[in-house]
């Protein structure tokens, strides 16, 4: 607390504009603070003692050493799905609990996910350089393989890569994953056949990301993967930037291993406008947008919100991302 209130500090370089959260939070009488990376050092001393709860947003390091710095806090909250960028391990042993957002832009990013897809299959971005240059050629980017056809493996199978699954119904095609933990039933229930992962590599015309990045899956999709796909096998990456090893990617494209990526995501965000992968006509990219609509943009900061409301007040969370800190939670 500072001057008698709950103080609720944001820690963003993405989004300009946080009224929505601060009349959401003034409303119930707490402070709010947003600190950009820029003004990190100054504001540490200011803030960090004294935040009751912290808003962290996707790309924002909220490391171990900040985390040392917290000595009021409860609840830390990803203003997003993802939450690699928050240390859960500095957290717990700080006693501070650790949630995000989990039921956020499944539609959205569900809807991104299958838009990549029949845009790189069905060559769009060969089509519009071809047309913005003068060509007038449908035939020039052949061969083309009938959608229906294809194998599409999911790498993961959570809620976005089942609403992805429910959404393909329709096209007829294939439909394989790869997620040890999920129960057999539910890959009955969503007519997906589950499979290892390197039948999941060998299998799929069509391969798409939908795991969390952790120091596990760190380019679980480097190059002796890529070379187990089929010949002429597409990539598609609405997830995490690091789960894909993109300079190997970039080998196994030029190669002619893989025919082409749609990426939302990457390594580096913004890329280097240089960076050699970007500049191949067989990789298309979109700027992390998967997550954007007017209505999901509401629904995340209203949630967000709530998630530090119901720390603070000691309500149950949504999800807990350290439950074992249940155990000592400061009161």
């Amino acid at each position: 607390m500072r001057n008698g209130k709950y103080l609720v500090w944001i820690l963003d370089d993405e989004w300009i504009d946080h009224t929505v959260e601060s009349d959401i939070f003034q409303k119930k009488g707490y402070d709010v603070h947003v600190t950009r990376s820029g003004t990190l050092k100054e504001d540490l001393p200011l803030y960090a003692p004294y935040a009751d709860g912290v808003i962290v947003q996707v790309g924002f390091p909220c490391d171990a050493e900040l985390i040392e710095k917290l000595d009021s806090c409860k609840i830390i909250t990803a203003s997003s799905v993802g939450y690699n960028t928050i240390d859960i391990d500095a957290a717990t042993r700080k006693g501070i609990k650790v949630t995000h957002v989990p039921e956020f832009c499944t539609e959205e990013v569900s809807d991104h996910t299958i838009a990549h897809m029949l845009m790189i299959t069905r060559r769009f971005p060969s089509y519009n350089k071809q047309v913005r240059e003068g060509g007038w050629n449908p035939m020039d980017t052949l061969p083309i393989q009938r959608f229906c056809n294809h194998t599409v493996g999911l790498l993961g199978f959570g809620k976005i890569a089942r609403r992805v699954a429910e959404k393909l119904q329709p096209f007829g095609v294939r439909i394989i994953s790869h997620a040890p933990t999920a129960p057999k039933e539910l890959f009955a229930h969503y007519s997906v056949e589950a499979v290892s992962f390197e039948q999941l590599l060998r299998q799929s015309t069509l391969l798409s990301l939908h795991i969390p990045l952790r120091p596990e899956n760190q380019n679980i999709i480097s190059y002796k993967q890529l070379k187990l796909m089929p010949k002429g096998a597409f990539i598609v990456n609405t997830s995490r930037g690091g789960l894909l090893h993109e300079e190997d990617l970039y080998q196994a494209i030029v190669e002619g291993q893989i025919a082409g990526a749609s990426l939302d995501v990457l390594l580096n965000e913004p890329p280097d406008p240089n960076d050699p992968l970007l500049n191949l006509d067989e990789v298309y990219v979109t700027p992390h947008s998967g997550y954007i609509s007017d209505d999901a943009l509401a629904e995340l900061k209203e949630k967000t919100c709530q998630n530090i409301f119901d720390g603070i007040e000691g309500r149950p969370l949504v999800k807990t991302l350290n439950p074992e800190v249940l155990n000592h939670i400061k009161t």
